[in-house]
């Protein structure tokens, strides 16, 4: 006889809304009291305990809530351990008899709602007049419920154990690979899924649109200490010579297997018509607008692997209005159904500003009210309009009513001019003041941060980011960074291309933004590997996501 198995008695007390409204009016029923706690929870420790055992002993029933991973603002990479396993370390405590994950920001729905008896805070909050505190106990007091503060003999701080763990490096549980495939779970991001939007991307249409630079890498032997001033003596060995910019971005497109267009400035030099023939060879379609004298181009001077210096020869030479009638023309003839080779498919657009003048405020403007006007015909539109920006340089201000923004902290705060709120909620004022619908945060070697509004016409009424925005922290599966240049712009071509891949097998099922955060996340990495830029190969991509142990089948 095979007996069945049941559900852990642990996991059976992670419960729903449903199940925990009925857990609720079970209580009410037989007269016995419910007692509610609520908190991140990230690691249980010695205070908690206690917390809860004198939290237990104000009642019959105890009810932990947790903040949800989307909402626990207390900075980059917490929580450290995920909703589930934090779910899983409380329902394992023999006075807890409920845990429920709570969805929201604060827990003030969750109390009006389920009208708990108790609501037990710490001591801490007793004189504390935290707005979100606040909220709450006003919540509990409105329906006659009472708050009591537990007697906070013990404190202690799940914050100062872990940045007490990272400091002393030793002994600290790494978690990383645990938190990745639960993210991957999360949001399906599967490794059949994956390669199936993999699959998808080839024949793409793309145009994209954007400043073109040579990134040259001169290398130099440090010999002496010149002779009239305390500085170094360079002497020049060899150099090499990278496309970047949009360039580079066209170029990782191609290796994709897509079919991109790219319309770029160029100048009348050798160096150009050297950059129109390696583009042309690799695969991507060039609409030259000739205005410059000479390429943009930036030189960093390296030693060994060190960069000592980079000579910036990339001024900025803004398109005519000539030239901006020509590039609204072509971008016309290159969305819709025959945009870029691509048969049967709707092409995609790619904005890129490294600030040197190949979009002007215009020019982005008529380009992104032709692609989204109303009054535009269907074959002139776009199916994903995605954009980024070369550090601090590009702007972002620019970049109105598109699919997915990709810019660094840094960026964002010099374009909205705000040095101080928090990363959430500078995330949010970009993407309420852009009509974005997502965006993706690069954080060099940690790896980058998702924003994602599940309803974007949530930001009509309020500027607040609270309950608006669904943050995801997606840490570097991989080590081995050797040069970041050129790796954001990997992150967002790979971006790009999986949100506008539809699956043959499954059409009304598109990327979603994590799914495409993780494969362009390990785009860059791959980028990162090599010196200079390297352009993707999408069988190299492939066969990283066949071999990562966080995806399932």
């Amino acid at each position: 006889m095979t007996l069945a198995r049941s559900r852990p008695l642990a996991s059976r007390k992670i419960l729903d809304l449903p199940a925990l409204l009925q857990l609720r009016a079970t209580a009410r029923a037989s007269g016995k009291t419910l007692v509610h706690c609520h908190g991140c929870f990230d690691i249980v420790h010695p205070g908690h305990i206690r917390y809860f055992q004198f939290a237990k002993q104000q009642g019959d029933l105890l009810l932990v809530s947790l903040t949800a991973d989307p909402h626990v603002g207390k900075g980059e990479g917490r929580p450290y351990i995920p909703q589930e396993l934090r779910a899983e370390n409380l329902a394992a405590l023999e006075f807890v008899d409920a845990v429920y994950v709570n969805p929201t920001p604060t827990a003030v729905d969750l109390l009006s709602t389920l009208k708990p008896d108790i609501y037990i805070k710490g001591r801490e909050y007793e004189h504390n007049q935290h707005p979100g505190f606040l909220k709450e106990r006003h919540a509990v007091e409105a329906y006659g419920g009472r708050v009591i503060f537990s007697s906070g003999d013990v404190i202690y701080s799940s914050s100062h154990i872990i940045d007490s763990y990272a400091a002393g490096g030793g002994g600290r549980i790494d978690l990383e690979q645990e938190k990745l495939a639960l993210f991957c779970k999360r949001y399906n991001v599967r490794r059949s899924t994956l390669l199936h939007l993999m699959d998808a991307i080839v024949d793409r249409p793309f145009t994209v649109i954007g400043d073109l630079v040579l990134d040259r890498y001169q290398y130099c032997d440090a010999s002496d200490i010149a002779p009239d001033a305390p500085n170094m003596s360079l002497v020049p060995l060899e150099h090499r010579d990278f496309l970047g910019g949009a360039a580079i971005i066209a170029r990782h497109l191609a290796g994709l297997g897509a079919e991109p267009t790219l319309i770029t400035s160029l100048g009348a030099d050798d160096a150009s018509d050297a950059a129109l023939d390696t583009l042309e060879s690799a695969g991507v379609h060039v609409l030259p607008i000739r205005n410059r004298k000479k390429i943009a181009a930036k030189t960093r001077f390296v030693v060994d692997t060190q960069k000592l210096f980079t000579l910036d020869e990339c001024p900025s030479t803004p398109t005519d209005s000539t030239n901006e009638r020509y590039v609204l023309d072509q971008a016309r003839k290159l969305a819709g159904a025959a945009g870029g080779g691509g048969e049967g498919q709707t092409a995609s657009l790619i904005l890129y500003d490294a600030g040197l003048g190949m979009l002007t405020d215009s020019l982005a403007a008529a380009l992104l009210k032709q692609c989204r006007s109303k009054d535009t015909p269907a074959d002139a539109r776009y199916a994903k309009i995605c954009a980024g920006t070369a550090s601090s340089r590009g702007k972002l201000t620019r970049l109105i009513d598109v699919d997915l923004l990709v810019a660094t902290e840094r960026a964002i705060r010099i374009a909205t001019r705000d040095h101080e709120q928090g990363v959430s909620a500078l995330a949010c004022r970009i993407l309420m003041d852009h009509r974005a619908a997502g965006l993706l945060m690069p954080l060099g070697k940690k790896g980058l941060m998702t924003f994602d509004a599940p309803d974007p016409a949530a930001f009509a009424n309020s500027a607040a980011w609270e309950g608006k925005l669904r943050s995801e922290y997606l840490a570097s599966p991989i080590n081995g960074t050797i040069d970041r240049l050129g790796a954001d712009e990997a992150l967002l071509a790979t971006a790009a291309a999986l949100l506008s891949a539809t699956p043959t097998h499954a059409p009304n099922t598109p990327a979603n933004l994590q799914q495409a955060a993780y494969a362009a996340l390990l785009a860059s990495i791959l980028q990162s590997r090599t010196p200079g830029h390297a352009p993707l190969d999408g069988h190299e991509l492939r066969t990283l996501l066949d071999n990562r142990p966080e995806l399932a089948d």
